[in-house]
């Protein structure tokens, strides 16, 4: 029995093809399947311009490219694949391919000379359509191109696993096929990683051009093709992504869920040190996370050393590549945003009451890593980028700014930072994994009470939290939020001072709570036993 998992995003082998945690959690399931040995055919496309990274050149935000060549990590299909819409307009794609034993990668290329110049640049670049038509089109070619790629390579597939609603024309290509709904019910898993994003809708003069939709899907969401809408009724299994994502689904939208919590993939995102580290006072780990709820064996000493030792190599780094505005110290707190950047994330909410950030800083001495990417048309987060260049330039406080990302990068980041920020606007983040590699390499984070971290997160034990449990956004008052962040950092930063040998136990606590249970292995045998089986 075999699973095809669509994404949009893969984050493999370091590669620009993923923006951020959907694909970073569809490469963890891919080589957690081959761990578990699993049949995975993962289908995506190629990305071969990547998503976005930027550099700070003469107080600019600059845009780099981020191309790979194909052929350097994979291996090309002699064949080409197509598939047929209204009009008989064919599209046709080749397929590279990257197999390891029992998990296998599918990436679906448009860039082959019959096609017309429109259609081969769609799988070029992540979520980067000019139009509504553009993003149509690129959704019918993930679905019913997957289902093209599984029938004529005969691919043992049971069921097909839909990671948010881009691949969503597969189900209905299947219903047009099948004619009942039970049938498809049987094929089809549906996750929805969000409450705000991946929610593609649709008006139906324009999905008719290239494509028609049946009367009866129409009927489940009568004014638009509302993917999310209509794949909660196709699927057989539907779940969000943590317990409080559910209950936020249901309250908002009304979508009855299961859920199932985001892990990740500990052998992957472990650095080095640290894994070592392990290796000594925890063996087996690697095999078996749950292993980790030993890490009280390691001695305070030997962690504080290797901890520091990271942090000095994060230190250089930054230094040495990132726009800083003064050099960073290993005297000084260090504390890190990694993420992609949007604005519900409130990745700068440090910056946001500045004679407080001063007033911190004079009592404990800090410096701030901000490090992720944006889309291009964010105006939003490029304004704020801005902003912070501009500010960076009034403070004393050493702040650095890292505008990509990638595995090792983000290694660096999460492992040798003394504090880690995963600070979303409740209730919209679903549930956040960055917060979940940042632990199993003895980082502690302050939270927002909003995602995964809920269901792990003892304040004061294994993390900290700051503001109120909501579960509608009207309930939200940022002010009284941001006065609890800061009074909350500033316990914090107490402590590190005061209590060091405290601090790092808290560290070692988020090794062996999260380690153990928000993990890949755990998460993809929940999928087998609720989704696939």
């Amino acid at each position: 029995m075999g699973i095809a998992f669509i994404s949009e995003e893969f984050a493999i082998k370091n590669l620009p093809t993923y923006a951020g945690g959907l694909g970073i959690l569809a490469g963890d399931l891919f080589y957690t399947a081959e761990d578990l040995k699993f049949d995975f055919y993962g289908i995506t496309f190629v990305n071969r311009k990547g998503y976005n990274s930027y550099k700070i050149k003469d107080g600019q935000i600059v845009r780099e490219e981020e191309e790979y060549e194909p052929m350097e990590y994979f291996v090309k299909y002699d064949e080409d694949f197509s598939i047929t819409l209204e009009n008989n307009t064919v599209i046709k794609f080749s397929i590279w391919r990257y197999y390891l034993t029992y998990s296998k990668l599918f990436f679906i290329d448009t860039n082959v000379p019959d096609n017309l110049d429109t259609f081969r640049e769609l799988s070029d670049r992540l979520y980067y359509e000019n139009n509504q038509e553009e993003r149509i089109i690129k959704s019918l070619i993930l679905g019913l191109g997957s289902l093209e790629i599984v029938e004529k390579l005969n691919l043992n597939v049971k069921k097909f696993h839909l990671n948010e609603s881009h691949g969503g024309f597969l189900a209905i290509e299947l219903y047009k096929r099948l004619k009942d709904i039970d049938k498809v019910r049987e094929k089809i898993v549906f996750t929805t990683h969000s409450p705000i994003a991946g929610h593609l809708a649709f008006d139906y003069d324009l999905v008719e051009k290239y494509y028609e939709i049946p009367d009866e899907i129409k009927k489940i969401s009568p004014n638009k093709l509302d993917m999310t809408k209509v794949l909660i009724h196709l699927a057989g299994y539907k779940n969000a992504v943590s317990l409080k994502h559910k209950i936020v689904s249901k309250r908002l939208y009304g979508y009855d869920l299961d859920y199932i919590t985001n892990g990740s993939y500990h052998q992957r995102w472990v650095n080095r040190k640290i894994g070592y580290l392990f290796d000594t006072y925890i063996p087996g780990w690697r095999n078996e996370p749950s292993k980790l709820a030993y890490a009280g064996s390691i001695p305070l000493n030997e962690f504080r050393k290797i901890k520091l030792q990271l942090k000095n190599e994060l230190i250089e780094y930054i230094n040495t590549n990132a726009h800083i505005n003064r050099e960073f110290s290993e005297d000084r707190i260090l504390i890190a945003v990694r993420r992609r950047l949007t604005e519900y994330k409130r990745f700068h909410m440090l910056l946001w009451r500045l004679e407080k950030l001063k007033e911190l800083d004079k009592k404990y001495k800090i410096q701030f890593v901000l490090s992720g990417v944006f889309h291009p048309k964010d105006e939003f987060t490029k304004n704020t980028i801005k902003w912070i260049i501009d500010t960076m330039s009034t403070l004393d406080i050493p702040i650095a700014l890292i505008l990509k990302r990638g595995e090792e990068l983000e290694k660096y980041i999460l492992a040798g930072t003394d504090l880690f920020l995963h600070i979303p606007r409740p209730p919209f983040e679903a549930c956040g994994t960055s917060w979940m590699r940042a632990g199993i390499n003895g980082t502690p984070t302050l939270f927002s009470m909003d995602g995964g971290a809920l269901e792990i997160i003892i304040d004061g034990y294994n993390g900290w939290y700051f503001g109120k449990n909501i579960y509608d956004p009207k309930e939200h008052d940022e002010e009284e939020d941001i006065t609890s962040f800061y009074n909350k950092l500033d316990e914090i930063l107490k402590l590190y001072r005061e209590n060091n040998d405290e601090y790092l136990t808290i560290g070692i606590n988020a090794i062996k709570t999260i380690g153990p249970i928000f993990n890949s292995y755990r998460c993809f045998k929940e999928y087998i036993s609720k989704a696939y089986i």
